[in-house]
C-alpha cells in the first residue's frame, strides 16, 4: 500500500505565546438560537435561513472582535483586544447601514475577508429590531505569525518535512508574508508568497508575488517505465509570478504573469531528454521546457461561510496563454473551469450545533490545453486531488480532461466526522495528442472512477483528513491529509 502526500500538522505557534493553526483555522463552534437571545446566526455550522430578512431595513453593522469560543470578553472581563483595524474591515463590507438587507451581499462580504486570510473565522449575526435589523460581523482574528510543520512520504526524497510560516504583520495591516520551506537531496524547495489584497473600500488593485521551487517524481513520465540509467524521472520546476487581482462586482478577477521552467531529470540531477524506450520527455527535445504566460481568471463565491462552508457554491474559470520564447517556443493556451456546491441534507438525528455539518459536496472540473503541449504540462489524473484509489498520473495523462467527485459528509462525534465519497475521470481520449503517447506507453486506462471512504477529525491544529480509496481496478490507496478535499 502507498501512502500519497502524508501530511501531519505537528506544530503551531504564535506571536505573544498564543498557541493557534498554523493553517487557516477550522471554523469555530457557534451557538443554538436559545443561547444567541433571540439574534439569528448565519451560520457556517447550522446553516440557519436568513431568507426571512430579505428585504429588511438594515439599522446597523456592527464588527465584534470574538475568541475562539465566540466570546466578546477575555476571562478577565476586558474586551477581545484586536490587531487588524477595525476601519480596515468597514472597508471591506459591502453591506451598509440603511440598505436593504441582502443574503447575497452578506455572503460576499464574508467571502471578502476570507480572501484576507486574516481571520480565523468570521460569523455574522442578524438581530431583530422591530421591522429593521441589526448585522453584527463576529470576527477572530488569526494570530500576527504562525508556524507549521508537515511532512510526507514519496518515492523520490522518501520521508520529507514541510516548515511553513504565515506573517500577518508585514506592511500594511492587510499584508502577508506565506512561506513553506521542503529540504531535499538537492537543497532546499520553497514556495514564497508576499500577498497584498485588494480593497473594497479603497478601490484598490491588490497583488502577489510568487517564487517556487519543487522536485517531485514525474506524474506523466515516470510511471511504468525508468530512464535509461534505471532512475525515477524527476519533474523539478523552477518559477515566479506576478498576479493582480480586482473586485467586478460580486466576481473577483486576476490577470497573471507567470514563468516556470520545467525539467526532466535523474536522481542525481543531470537531465533526461527521453526515458528507456526512447519517448521524448520534453517538447524541446533538450529536457527542458519553458513556459512564459499571461492567465486571466475569474471567481465568484456563494457559501454560506467560506471559513467552512455548508451550503452555497462557488465557481472559477480561467485561461492561460503561452508566449513561444524560451528553450521549446511553446504556443499554447490552456482553459479549467472548477465548480463547487455545497448542500445541507439531515439523514441523521444529530441536533448538536457544536458538531461537524452534515452534507453532500458536489465537485466537477474540466480543462483542455490548445495548441503546443509539452508532456509535463498536460493533465494527469489519479491521486488524492483527482481519483482517490489511483497513485497520482496512473488514470491518465491527457490534453482534456473532465472530472466529477462527490461526498456525503456527516458527524460521528462532537469532533470526527465521517466521508463517503466518489471519484470519477476521463482525458476524453485526448491522451494519444501528446509527445510520447504517455497513455500507451504506459499502460494508462484513461477514464476510472473510485469510492471510498473517510474520516475528519477536528483539531486545535486544524482538520485532519484520512481517505481509503478504490479504484474499479481493485487498487486499494490510502490518503491523509489537511483540510476537505474541496
Amino acid at each position: 500500500m502507498r501512502f500519497s502526500t502524508l501530511a501531519i500538522l505537528a506544530v503551531a505557534a504564535v506571536v505573544g505565546g498564543e498557541l493557534n493553526n498554523g493553517q487557516e483555522a477550522i471554523a469555530n463552534p457557534t451557538p443554538n438560537l436559545s443561547e444567541l437571545g433571540g439574534t439569528i446566526q448565519l451560520s457556517n455550522r447550522n446553516g440557519l435561513a436568513v431568507s426571512e430578512f430579505e428585504g429588511a431595513r438594515v439599522r446597523d453593522v456592527i464588527v465584534r472582535f470574538v475568541n475562539a469560543e465566540g466570546e466578546t470578553f477575555d476571562e478577565d472581563g476586558l474586551p477581545i483586544e484586536n490587531r487588524v483595524p477595525e476601519d480596515l474591515i468597514r472597508d471591506e463590507l459591502r453591506l451598509m447601514p440603511g440598505d436593504d438587507f441582502r443574503e447575497e451581499l452578506v455572503r460576499a462580504d464574508l467571502a471578502q475577508l476570507h480572501r484576507l486570510r486574516l481571520f480565523s473565522n468570521v460569523t455574522v449575526s442578524i438581530e431583530e429590531l422591530g421591522s429593521d435589523v441589526v448585522v453584527y460581523y463576529n470576527v477572530d482574528e488569526a494570530p500576527g505569525v504562525s508556524y507549521s510543520l508537515g511532512g510526507g512520504s514519496n518515492s523520490d526524497v522518501g520521508f520529507y518535512l514541510d516548515l511553513g510560516t504565515i506573517n500577518r504583520t508585514v506592511g500594511s495591516p492587510s499584508q502577508r508574508f506565506e512561506a513553506i520551506l521542503t529540504p531535499s537531496g538537492e537543497g532546499l524547495e520553497y514556495d514564497l508568497k508576499f500577498i497584498s489584497p485588494y480593497s473594497i473600500g479603497n478601490n484598490s488593485t491588490g497583488y502577489t508575488l510568487r517564487a517556487w521551487r519543487d522536485r517531485k517524481v514525474s506524474e506523466v513520465i515516470d510511471q511504468k517505465i525508468d530512464l535509461p540509467n534505471g532512475d525515477h524521472a524527476v519533474d523539478r520546476r523552477i518559477g515566479g509570478n506576478l498576479i493582480f487581482s480586482r473586485p467586478l462586482g460580486l466576481w473577483s478577477g486576476e490577470l497573471g504573469f507567470n514563468y516556470q521552467r520545467i525539467s526532466i531529470r535523474d536522481e542525481d540531477g543531470e537531465l533526461a531528454t527521453e526515458d528507456a524506450r526512447g519517448n521524448p520527455t520534453s517538447w524541446s527535445g533538450s529536457g527542458i521546457d519553458d513556459l512564459y504566460t499571461v492567465s486571466l481568471g475569474f471567481n465568484r463565491s456563494w457559501v454560506d461561510n467560506p471559513f467552512n462552508p455548508t451550503r452555497g457554491g462557488k465557481i472559477s474559470f480561467g485561461t492561460e496563454q503561452s508566449i513561444p520564447i524560451g528553450e521549446g517556443e511553446i504556443s499554447s493556451n490552456r482553459l479549467r473551469a472548477n465548480f463547487v456546491q455545497y448542500l445541507p441534507i439531515k439523514f441523521l438525528s444529530s441536533d448538536d450545533p457544536y458538531s461537524l455539518p452534515e452534507m453532500f459536496a458536489l465537485n466537477i472540473q474540466a480543462g483542455t490545453v490548445i495548441g503546443d503541449l509539452p508532456p509535463s504540462y498536460a493533465f494527469a489524473l489519479g491521486g488524492d486531488k483527482t481519483v482517490r484509489g489511483y497513485d497520482p498520473g496512473d488514470l491518465g495523462t491527457g490534453r482534456s480532461f473532465v472530472l466529477v467527485s462527490g461526498e456525503y459528509r456527516f458527524p460521528v462525534w462532537r469532533d470526527v466526522g465521517g466521508v463517503l465519497f466518489f471519484d470519477f475521470a476521463s482525458d476524453l481520449g485526448s491522451g494519444d495528442s501528446i509527445i510520447g503517447d504517455p497513455p500507451e506507453e504506459r499502460d494508462k486506462p484513461g477514464t476510472g472512477i473510485a469510492g471510498g471512504v473517510g474520516l475528519r477529525v477536528r483539531t486545535f491544529l486544524g482538520l485532519v483528513r484520512g481517505d481509503v480509496g478504490i479504484s474499479d481496478e481493485g487498487n486499494v490507496r490510502v490518503y491523509v491529509g489537511t483540510g476537505q478535499r474541496f
